[in-house]
């Protein structure tokens, strides 16, 4: 009889400790539940809320366009929560809209401000076609139409009958020879420089870059190999020209080694 009170309390107890564990699981359970449920509606309240709204929006990199015309384009990234900015989406209205943009990259400074990061477009030189003159790049982009006077720019290789169209701002010309006339011009002194007056392609199988000089006279540079060289003997055809006072019409530095003079 004793050995079955003892028997029952034991069964008692195991089944009292049985069901304490399950009301300690269900208070667990409820007790993360409510921690996460918690953490959800702190989240999104936090999210919702002005905290990560964009107030500030800064640009960096711009020289010829102003801040301000830049952040017309994205003046309604103002007050748009960060993490839902579509920032290509953007980048590309930016490209779209400024020729002279190369790169434009938004940069997102937790918590509500925003850099404007641009890369613009260096003018090269100006091809000019029938009586219009357009500014382009180093990769061939075209800048602007240039509808001023071009005492403005002066500083600028004009390469002449280079296209057989009237080219589109933003338009790239894929013509390297043409560039490569102006990596030429860009390294002769300024004593040569101010002797040439457009520069051009033959119309022959190498696609020849040629200069034309202030009195008509044409200098044949072939390709843009051995600038250096070519500048240098260049330089001294011209003194050797003047002090001997030699008529010419063609210099022909197509074979550095071998520059033709006729």
């Amino acid at each position: 009889m004793a050995r079955k009170i003892i028997e029952d309390k034991r069964i008692s107890s195991r089944k009292r400790k049985i069901t304490l564990r399950k009301w300690l699981s269900f208070l667990w359970i409820l007790l993360v539940a409510g921690l996460f449920v918690s953490a959800i509606w702190g989240m999104n309240y936090f999210y919702d809320s002005g905290y990560f709204k964009i107030k500030k929006i800064e640009i960096k990199g711009n020289d010829f366009y102003k801040k301000e015309n830049i952040e017309d384009i994205v003046k309604d990234l103002k007050g748009t929560n960060i993490f839902e900015i579509d920032k290509k989406k953007y980048e590309d209205n930016l490209i779209d809209n400024f020729a002279r943009l190369k790169k434009a990259e938004i940069i997102k400074v937790f918590p509500d401000s925003l850099i404007i990061q641009v890369v613009e477009r260096v003018p090269l030189l100006i091809i000019m076609h029938e009586n219009s003159y357009f500014l382009l790049d180093d990769e061939g982009v075209i800048l602007e139409e240039i509808s001023n006077d071009l005492k403005n720019y002066e500083n600028y290789l004009i390469a002449k009958d280079v296209i057989e169209f009237n080219p589109e701002i933003g338009q790239k010309i894929a013509k390297k020879n043409v560039l490569s006339s102006a990596e030429i011009y860009k390294h002769l002194d300024d004593e040569t420089k101010e002797k040439i007056k457009f520069s051009g392609i033959l119309d022959n199988i190498a696609g020849d870059i040629f200069f034309e000089t202030i009195d008509g006279k044409v200098i044949i540079y072939g390709n843009s190999s051995e600038i250096i060289k070519k500048n240098t003997i260049l330089k001294q055809i011209f003194k050797d020209l003047q002090n001997e006072n030699i008529n010419y019409s063609i210099i022909d530095l197509r074979v550095a080694d071998n520059p033709v003079v006729r």
